[in-house]
């Protein structure tokens, strides 16, 4: 929550997805009300017509930088973050 307060929270060109790979709609809603994140979920039942299923990776956490055109510009956190600060 950190990075994403510092680096994301106030930059208006980047906008952060949590791509839930909860297995229950009810209980990735009840963890991220539980940890209060403030940005949009995609929720298990609705990857596919999400158009973000291509993105999707088998573990969490894992960060993906994409552009409006849904080129992938960096992957894991570290770079994630830092090509955040140059945007």
């Amino acid at each position: 929550m950190e990075s994403f307060n510092k680096k994301i929270a106030t930059n208006d060109k980047v906008e952060f997805i949590h791509f839930s790979l909860d297995r229950t709609s009810e209980a990735a809603l009840k963890w991220a009300k539980k940890e209060n994140f403030p940005w949009a979920h995609v929720l298990a039942d609705k990857h596919a017509e999400s158009g973000l299923k291509k993105y999707a990776k088998k573990f969490v956490p894992y960060y993906m930088l994409v552009d409006k055109d849904g080129k992938i510009l960096a992957e894991g956190s570290q770079a994630v973050f830092a090509m955040v600060d140059d945007l």
